[in-house]
């Protein structure tokens, strides 16, 4: 046996004890393992590139240099009039030091700002019309009958093995209702610790081999080596040679058999695209935070995506699942080293997702987004704490790649996508410190300073130091930075507005303007707290405190007061402190209010966030509404009958020869 074998358990209907009491090294291969099937994955140095610039593939639209032009160029402009109107503001009666250094930090925050904005009024555009997917996937068609292999990869770590193996039994009978389970393999790759976790992934998976239409197959590593990334890099170099194509999950997706048929035919159809990624759509959120997030990304997400697919052509990303990737592709550019360096810049890399993908258009492969394609989906974090959890392992990541963005060989947007990534979260620090130099220089001011501790002569002070000219400029900053803000939310609600059959699934205009009134005014609160968060975690990082590899909790129904306190009682205690020092100086208690109130309520909002029952509350009066929780698609349904232990009913077309064209309805009962 070979050293990659040496390290890897294969289990079929044995039990895990034996496999657990037996040597590695002499642990033999079960008889229902395929058959191994090497393909060349080389780890080189990401700098040793000797390649010439990869030619634009043929899935590249061809006007895509005027879409990026419209989107970059207006993005620019915008972004510009927003920062000149605060300069505006500001500059009136000259500009201290404080607040220059205040300007130039705003600078990059209104380009991320608008560079969204302009996205997203892309996307409105398009959607406005009859758009075409780039690929040609096309769900009005009859179904296409591709001919090569598919593996279907769920890694898993610590998970709770009952609910991924519903979510599998819902794909197979998914695959199956589609008539190409013959097409498609099922490999759940373990990266389990916890004995007990793997005693119940063995027994599931027994019982799930037994009934399933696919093949299915359990891998348990003992070196659990390059984490994610090495899991999936593992079974390319053992039994990639044997699969066109593989679907790589979390444990928390869900796709349809409609959905992966297509994008085996997409890849079967465009032999220059190395990797397809889909927009999974939130189901299942049951808690306030959960649902809310899942409410705001169905209403307004699309448009997003639809204008982020637009200009990103053949040169897009991946976000490490529910996406279809060539498997030759993949090996051939996406053999990952070991980085050089101290953390957080060395090590193994973490978001391997952007970076494979960025390598994948090195190489010369296509990588595109599906964004009309339907049947697609995952599960939310459920609160604030686990959301700030993910967001910690996610900043980690993106700044190891800033010392990437340089690699020899990449395409510029592939940086820009580096660069996106790594922005995302050094965008809170420069929000803080350009508050903090606004806040300081205000405060500073003399004619503030004489009006700070007399309340009583507050408004005689204000009316001497009215200036309509900073009113004038005042509002026209707010104007146009709530329209970046908020603005592809109104996009998104009339685009919805304009669909009669959405704006019933949604459960009517009442409901979804009271919907998005609320969640405005709760990402407007939480908005301060992730500044803090991401703020603190981005310096942990730096300083080397980079943490482990923590499994993801993905069904908690409340988080406790101490719990609250523990993680968020030092925002709480901020704000407070925050509106005490502002407390006599009335124009910056004013101006900072909606930003202390988030700051503030942190703990109770993270109480709140993480209720089940409240969210229920808010299921049961139609707020936060959803069309996939009206009318939940089939395979949501399938996968949660099957994770309830109740017996849950699975209609799938009957493998019956073609010639008979009939379809039977079959009763698999999962009991």
């Amino acid at each position: 046996m070979d050293d990659l074998g040496k390290r890897d358990i294969y289990v079929s209907d044995r039990s895990f004890e034996t496999y657990a009491a037996t040597p590695v090294s002499s642990t033999p291969l079960s008889s229902d393992v395929p058959p191994d099937a090497p393909l060349a994955m080389p780890v080189r140095p990401l700098t040793d590139w000797r390649g010439a610039k990869a030619e634009a593939p043929a899935s590249s639209p061809i006007d895509i240099v005027t879409r990026r032009f419209m989107v970059f160029g207006g993005g620019a402009v915008v972004a510009f009039l927003a920062w000149l109107a605060t300069y505006n503001t500001i500059a009136l009666g000259g500009v201290t030091r404080l607040e220059a250094i205040c300007l130039v930090l705003l600078a990059p925050l209104f380009a991320a700002l608008s560079l969204w904005f302009c996205t997203a009024v892309a996307g409105f555009v398009i959607l406005l019309g009859k758009p075409r997917d780039p690929l040609g996937i096309d769900q009005t068609l009859p179904l296409p009958q591709p001919k090569g292999r598919v593996a279907l990869l769920m890694p898993v770590h610590n998970e709770d093995a009952q609910a991924v193996f519903a979510r599998l039994r819902a794909m197979d009978a998914s695959l199956t209702e589609a008539g190409r389970a013959d097409l498609f393999d099922i490999f759940v790759l373990s990266d389990t610790r916890e004995p007990a976790i793997a005693l119940a992934e063995q027994s599931h998976y027994v019982r799930f081999r037994r009934e399933a239409s696919c093949r299915v197959y359990y891998r348990l590593r003992v070196q659990n080596l390059g984490r994610k990334a090495g899991n999936v890099a593992d079974w390319v170099r053992r039994f990639g040679a044997a699969y066109d194509a593989m679907i790589v999950l979390d444990a928390d997706s869900l796709m349809t058999g409609d959905a992966m048929v297509r994008l085996a035919d997409a890849m079967e159809r465009h032999p220059d695209v190395g990797l397809i990624q889909t927009m999974p759509v939130l189901v299942n959120s049951q808690t306030v935070f959960a649902r809310c997030l899942q409410f705001a990304t169905s209403l307004y997400g699309r448009v997003a995506w639809t204008g982020l697919a637009w200009w990103s052509g053949s040169e897009s990303s991946f976000w490490g699942h529910n996406a279809i990737i060539r498997v030759r592709a993949f090996a051939e550019t996406c053999g990952l080293p070991i980085l050089p360096g101290k953390r957080p810049f060395g090590g193994e890399v973490m978001s391997h997702d952007a970076l494979e993908s960025a390598l994948l258009r090195r190489g010369g492969w296509g990588v595109h987004l599906a964004p009309y394609l339907e049947g697609s989906y995952e599960e939310s974090p459920p609160n604030l704490l686990d959301f700030a959890s993910r967001d910690r392992r996610w900043c980690r990541g993106n700044v190891q790649h800033i010392p990437l963005i340089g690699l020899p060989g990449l395409h510029w947007l592939s940086r820009m996508h580096l660069v996106i990534g790594v922005l995302s979260y050094v965008l809170s620090p420069l929000w803080f410190l350009a508050l903090s130099a606004g806040v300081i220089s205000r405060a500073l001011l003399p004619n503030l300073k004489r009006a700070a501790f007399q309340w009583a002569d507050v408004q005689a002070a204000a009316h001497a130091m009215v200036n309509w000219r900073e009113i004038q400029a005042t509002a026209w900053a707010m104007i146009l930075t709530a329209i970046l803000l908020f603005g592809p939310k109104v996009l998104g609600t009339i685009l919805i507005f304009t669909r009669p059959s959405e704006v019933r699934a949604f459960g009517g205009r009442r409901r979804i303007l009271a919907g998005l009134s609320v969640e405005m005014l709760m990402s407007a609160l939480v908005a301060p707290m992730l500044m803090f968060t991401q703020t603190r975690a981005l310096i942990e990082i730096l300083a080397g405190r980079v943490g482990g590899w923590a499994t993801q909790r993905r069904d908690t129904d409340r988080v406790t007061g101490s719990e609250a306190m523990r993680a968020m009682g030092w925002i709480s205690l901020s704000g407070l402190g925050l509106a005490m020092a502002f407390w006599f100086t009335p124009d910056l208690l004013t101006a900072t209010a909606p930003i202390l109130a988030g700051l503030i309520l942190a703990v109770p909002l993270t109480m709140l966030g993480a209720s089940k029952a409240a969210g229920l509350k808010l299921k049961a009066n139609g707020l936060f509404m959803t069309p996939e929780e009206r009318r939940p698609p089939a395979i949501v349904r399938a996968a949660l009958g099957s994770a309830s232990d109740a017996p849950a009913t699975w209609y799938v077309r009957a493998r019956e020869p073609a010639a008979l064209g009939v379809d039977h309805a079959v009763n698999q009962t999962a009991a």
